[in-house]
């Protein structure tokens, strides 16, 4: 992978870890959640993912409808998208 995808891959995992919730003094990952991610918050990922990038991301365009049921499906997806993105619009 390259190192755009690495650190894109990172920074996602990190967003995600960032989502987890405290229950009883454990920690709760967005993954044993019923709505593991909705595409609403995966949005606020964004302005880090353009930071890396150097260019805006459209959430329409890289985004997925309906969210995300899992940190591998959230990483794997919105870094291909993000990585498509940018190697169509650079």
């Amino acid at each position: 992978m390259s190192t755009l995808g690495s650190a894109i891959r990172t920074m996602l995992e990190e967003f995600w870890e960032e989502q987890s919730i405290s229950v009883d003094g454990e920690s709760m990952s967005v993954d044993d959640l019923v709505a593991a991610m909705d595409s609403f918050t995966a949005t606020e990922v964004l302005e880090r993912a353009e930071q890396i990038v150097g260019m805006d991301l459209p959430s329409g365009k890289v985004i997925r409808q309906g969210g995300y049921d899992s940190k591998d499906q959230f990483v794997d997806l919105l870094t291909a998208r993000i990585l498509d993105y940018v190697a169509e619009n650079s």
